[in-house]
């Protein structure tokens, strides 16, 4: 069914994960204690991300699902705007205690790697028989539905809830850009925590025009990124238009 339909098993593996979010959420939400303020949606994060590093070992993906590690190279350069983005998040510093920022580094790095394994592993190595441009467009689409998903459990505004839908869909467009280029996840996530980091622990916030460019620059660096591959970009995980199930 993976091959033979991915828009449809990639939107079902994206709502199986957050399924198991939401449910894992309603089991921890209790858990602040004062050693480790995080604890109860660190092991939430833990527990989705169970979802889509399973399904890449069951498969056999782990290298065309950019799971395996690859030392840094000359593509990590084109990290750098993404990495000026989210280091701006921090202009007027980040509050909490030593305790209090250990605890949300911990929390940030393992919701990093949850929804990296997801959307720029697991989803898009199923959408990359349709070609990087569509698989990336897919990508990107999934990953910001998944936040309006969030945002109406949680209860969030309605305008907090569609900005950060459009942004989180032009932010994972880009990133999904780059994995084709990168080959693996982990600068990914790197890059994710740190934004996510910064951006939630800074006591201020960017002005809202300043918002709106990045996630114009987020959708502009992407469609760079993708115009710069070779015709043969999926190979570039092992995958082609045929594939087969395993690598």
């Amino acid at each position: 069914m993976i091959t033979r339909r991915p828009i449809l098993s990639a939107a079902l593996i994206t709502l199986a994960w957050h399924v198991v979010l939401f449910a894992l959420a309603e089991a921890t939400a209790s858990l602040h204690p004062p050693w480790f303020p995080d604890l109860g949606a660190t092991l939430v994060n833990l527990g989705a991300a169970a979802v889509p590093i399973g399904l890449i070992l069951w498969l056999g993906w782990t290298r065309s699902a950019g799971l395996i590690w690859r030392g840094p190279d000359r593509s990590w350069w084109l990290l750098t705007p993404l990495v000026l983005m989210a280091v701006s998040y921090s202009l007027d510093g980040v509050a909490g205690t030593a305790r209090e920022l250990l605890s949300a580094a911990v929390l940030y790095t393992v919701l990093g790697i949850s929804e990296e394994a997801l959307s720029r592993g697991l989803v898009q190595r199923v959408l990359a028989v349709l070609g990087p441009v569509r698989a990336a467009v897919g990508v990107a689409l999934l990953f910001g539905a998944g936040h309006t998903l969030s945002g109406i459990w949680f209860s969030r505004p309605v305008d907090d809830t569609v900005f950060l839908t459009i942004n989180s869909a032009a932010f994972g467009f880009a990133c999904a850009a780059l994995r084709w280029h990168l080959k693996t996840i982990w600068p990914l996530v790197g890059v994710h925590a740190l934004g996510d980091f910064l951006q939630i622990l800074s006591p201020g916030n960017l002005p809202f025009g300043v918002r709106v460019a990045y996630l114009l620059g987020f959708i502009g660096y992407g469609w760079w990124l993708l115009r710069r591959l070779p015709e043969n970009a999926t190979d570039l995980t092992g995958v082609t238009s045929k594939t087969s199930p395993t690598d």
